[in-house]
């Protein structure tokens, strides 16, 4: 099943990029396609990467629930960092702070720290076990990360409710 994921996704990553649609002009090419995408599988079935880590099927449909909010907040962060770049005074506060987290697969902690540094004003700087150093902007940055908003919706796309609680 995953290895089938895995397929569809390399070609429909494949097929956006090439903008290869035609089959009648561009037979040639969709086929090349075709062949590098059974080639990649192969080379990740002979490796044994092909497992819950590399292709988290089990979290696709809630990613379809965290994309649209995590892009919400991209936008509500990039207006939040425009106002405060043209402001007269410019109020920020530079800061590290450290973020702690609970995420147990790898997958969800690279999401995590990736939603973090997406967001304009914090980015991610370094991931240790249990917690994130991360740099700031300004001190709503900083509280908006500490009250763990981003990372309760994390934990949702990971299965986990609360703290080592499986989500139903």
């Amino acid at each position: 099943m995953r290895a089938l994921v895995l397929f569809i996704l390399l070609a429909v990553f494949w097929a956006l990029l090439s903008g290869q649609w035609d089959y009648h002009h561009h037979a040639f090419l969709i086929w090349s396609g075709v062949v590098c995408c059974a080639f990649t599988l192969f080379m990740a079935h002979r490796l044994k990467i092909i497992d819950d880590e590399s292709v988290p099927v089990e979290m696709f449909g809630r990613l379809l629930i965290y994309l649209p909010w995590l892009m919400w907040q991209v936008v509500l962060s990039n207006i939040d960092v425009a106002k405060r770049v043209w402001a007269a005074n410019l109020d920020i506060n530079p800061q590290m702070i450290r973020v702690p987290y609970s995420t147990k697969k790898g997958f969800a902690t690279a999401v995590y720290a990736n939603s973090i540094t997406m967001t304009p004003g914090t980015v991610t700087v370094e991931v240790y076990d249990g917690d994130m150093l991360i740099h700031a902007l300004h001190d709503e940055a900083a509280a908006g990360l500490q009250s763990g908003d981003m990372h309760d919706k994390v934990l949702k796309l990971e299965g986990m409710k609360k703290e080592g609680q499986v989500s139903v």
